[in-house]
């Protein structure tokens, strides 16, 4: 039942369809405390149920791509959770909009 609702819930969910450029626009911070200056835009979450780096990779690049899709400038890998049958990968968004890091 459990394997169920979570393949239902990640077949309803979309990765949007981000172009290159805005992808390597963003930078990748490594906590939120380089982003106090910033506006959190939210949280996102990827997952893969891929194994192994794979997955994480992919669960990571889904993250990710969500962001892009904000128009976020910069990006933390909030957390990261590797179970048996999903991996998920939450990131929060920001916009720095000229803002010094």
């Amino acid at each position: 039942m459990r394997r169920l609702v979570l393949l239902t819930m990640l077949a309803c969910a979309s990765v949007p369809t981000v172009a290159p450029d805005r992808l390597a626009a963003m930078h990748q911070a490594t906590d939120d405390e380089a982003m106090r200056t910033c506006t959190m835009l939210g949280r996102f979450v990827g997952s893969s149920t891929q194994p192994g780096e794979k997955g994480l990779t992919q669960a990571r690049d889904e993250a990710r791509a969500k962001v892009a899709a904000t128009g976020a400038t910069d990006f933390v890998y909030d957390s990261e959770s590797v179970m048996p049958d999903v991996i998920t990968v939450a990131a929060k968004a920001y916009d720095c909009g000229g803002a010094e890091k």
